[in-house]
């Protein structure tokens, strides 16, 4: 009598995590890389005994709004791509797309998708980028190109870029502000504002995670003004600090100040979206 031959179990649920080192694989989301991400994932799916795969692909979509992973529903035939953002974006591939958020605790992505345990596509969606986008894209063109005749924008400053491990100082200008798509084409609704730095680096921000915007004017003890734009998240933390340097052309100076507190006469001290 011959022995039983024992099937491999197929997952129920595929996870694909894009770790392309030129696509999704070098964006952070609160802190982790795609690789964080990946390990967080198998670690998670470990004690589902072969319920759940975690597989690695090259980026496929063309998108910026990594890091991002497919997860195929096997049991139900759905699918659901979860990225940084929450609600619809555009993507060269696919088109508009509606993004999962990645929750903090990567568990929950199992819990949300096997078969005794998931939550419906609809409640995993979040909440959608916000209404207010537009008037965000509005704000930042102010600020670049100057208003009301002033002939200047507030060019010459340094962006400092904030996660929760690292603050980076980037001299940067907002001259050179344009708005892309999710796959980096120009737009001008895109979702994506983009700034220039020196040396032709590029710093990306991502409008439909931004809330709140702060104009903030001060004078220093030293008799110097300081002019900083505050840029927080969902949970009010600051994500970008814009400070102005003092120009190189000392006549602008007056300028900018003048932009500024008409900013600031235009749309308040603090704007929330």
């Amino acid at each position: 009598m011959s022995e039983p031959t024992h099937q491999p179990i197929s997952p129920e649920v595929n996870i694909v995590v894009c770790t392309d080192e030129y696509g999704c694989g070098r964006w952070y989301h609160k802190g982790r890389d795609a690789d964080a991400v990946l390990r967080g994932l198998r670690d998670a799916a470990s004690s589902h005994s072969g319920s759940v795969a975690v597989t690695t692909a090259g980026c496929i979509l063309g998108c910026t709004y990594g890091p991002r992973f497919d997860v195929a529903r096997r049991w139900s035939g759905e699918k659901a791509l979860y990225g940084s953002i929450a609600g619809d974006a555009t993507i060269t591939r696919r088109g508009r797309v509606g993004f999962v958020p990645i929750p903090d605790d990567l568990r929950t992505v199992i819990a949300d998708n096997l078969p005794d345990t998931a939550q419906a596509l609809t409640d995993l969606k979040g909440e959608a980028g916000p209404a207010d986008v537009d008037l965000l894209r509005n704000v930042l063109q102010d600020c670049s190109r100057g208003m009301d005749g002033c002939g200047v924008g507030l060019n010459e400053a340094i962006v400092m870029v904030h996660n929760e491990a690292a603050i980076a100082s980037i001299p940067a200008t907002l001259n050179g502000l344009e708005f892309v798509d999710g796959s980096g084409q120009p737009r001008d609704r895109g979702d994506i504002a983009v700034l220039v730095t020196e040396g032709d680096g590029r710093i990306a921000l991502q409008l439909s995670r931004i809330r709140q915007l702060e104009f903030i004017y001060r004078d220093l003890g030293n008799g110097m003004p300081s002019y900083t734009v505050w840029l927080r998240d969902a949970r009010l933390e600051t994500v970008y600090r814009i400070y102005l340097r003092r120009s190189d052309d000392a006549a602008t100076n007056p300028l900018r100040h003048r932009l500024f507190m008409d900013l600031i006469a235009k749309y308040g001290a603090k704007v929330s979206f």
